[in-house]
C-alpha cells in the first residue's frame, strides 16, 4: 500500500504546484492590466497633443533671435499658417524658458496670422520673472496650441529663439578643440576668418585630428547674421582617406555667440560613397 500512498502524495503535491502556477499567472495578468490601465491615465507633462486635422506651421521667423545686449527692447517676429490646409483656427502662444517645464500663456490669436511679435519682456512677464533672470546663451521656447471644441491642444509648431550675444569675428580666431564622439575624433583645430566675409569662419585641421593629411580645405562655416545658424557647403578636406579619395564634409549647425560653442552635423563622404552623418562640437 506504500506505493499508493506515495502516488496520492505526489498527486496532491502536483495539484498544489499547479494551483500556485495558476495563481501566479492570474496575478501576472491582473498586474499587466493594472499597468496598462495606469499608463492610459498618465498625462503628458507638456499638455495634450493636437487632435485636429490641420497642422499649424511657423514661418518667416525674422528677427529670429533675441539680443542679450538689449533685453528690454528685443523681440522676434513670425507668421503662423495652417500648413497645407486652408483653414482658420483659434490658437494661443505658450512660452517657456530654456527648456524648463513651466509654461505660460502669452497671447490668443487666429490662424493664419502675419507678423506676430514676441518681446522678451512679455515672455518674462508671463513667466513671472525679469529679463535679468534670462541669461545670454539661453533659449526661449515658443509653442502654438490650437483650439478644438472648448480645449486647446499642443501642436508641432514651435521655435526656440536664442538670447544671443553680439557676434565679434575676432573672438573666433585662434586654436579651438573639435570633437565628435560618433566619428571618434578629439583634438585641436585652427580657426581664421575669411578676409572677404566676417561671417565665414575657416576651420583647418579637421582631417589632421583624424590622422589624415589635410591637403585640401579648410572647412568653411558660413554664419547667418540674422539667426547665427551655420551652413557648411560640401568641401573636400583631404585627397586620400584610408585608400578612399576626396573625403568631404557637408551640413549645418548653430553658433552660440555667448559661450562661443559651435555645433554642426555633417555628412562625411568620399568619391566611393558615404560614411553617414555625424555631429561635431567646437569649443574655445
Amino acid at each position: 500500500m506504500g506505493w499508493w500512498i506515495q502516488i496520492i502524495y505526489l498527486n496532491e503535491k502536483m495539484h498544489i504546484i499547479m494551483k500556485n502556477i495558476t495563481r501566479l499567472l492570474t496575478l501576472i495578468i491582473i498586474f499587466g492590466f493594472t499597468l496598462s490601465g495606469c499608463e492610459s491615465e498618465l498625462a503628458d507633462p507638456a499638455g495634450e497633443r493636437n487632435l485636429i486635422g490641420a497642422t499649424p506651421v511657423i514661418e518667416n521667423l525674422d528677427p529670429s533671435i533675441f539680443l542679450a545686449a538689449d533685453k528690454e527692447n528685443t523681440y522676434v517676429a513670425f507668421d503662423v499658417t495652417s500648413g497645407d490646409v486652408d483653414q482658420t483656427m483659434d490658437a494661443i502662444l505658450e512660452v517657456s524658458y530654456d527648456g524648463g517645464y513651466e509654461r505660460a500663456q502669452l497671447s490668443e490669436f487666429t490662424i493664419p496670422a502675419t507678423g506676430l511679435e514676441v518681446a522678451l519682456t512679455d515672455v518674462a512677464d508671463a513667466l513671472g520673472i525679469t529679463t535679468d533672470d534670462m541669461d545670454g546663451g539661453a533659449y526661449v521656447n515658443i509653442e502654438v496650441l490650437t483650439k478644438s471644441g472648448d480645449k486647446y491642444y499642443r501642436s508641432s509648431a514651435a521655435v526656440n529663439p536664442l538670447i544671443a550675444c553680439d557676434y565679434v569675428s575676432a573672438d573666433y580666431v585662434g586654436t579651438a578643440n573639435a570633437s565628435s564622439s560618433g566619428w571618434g575624433v578629439d583634438g585641436e583645430v585652427s580657426i581664421t576668418v575669411d578676409p572677404t566675409d566676417e561671417y565665414t569662419l575657416l576651420v583647418a585641421g579637421m582631417e589632421e585630428i583624424d590622422g589624415l593629411n589635410e591637403d585640401q580645405g579648410p572647412l568653411p562655416l558660413i554664419i547667418d547674421p540674422a539667426s547665427y545658424a551655420i551652413t557648411i557647403p560640401k568641401t573636400v578636406l583631404a585627397s586620400d582617406a584610408w585608400g578612399y579619395t576626396n573625403i568631404a564634409y557637408e551640413g549645418s549647425g548653430t553658433l552660440n555667440t555667448c559661450s562661443q560653442d559651435i555645433q554642426f552635423t555633417v555628412e562625411i563622404t568620399v568619391d566611393q560613397g558615404s560614411f553617414g552623418s555625424y555631429t561635431f562640437n567646437i569649443a574655445y
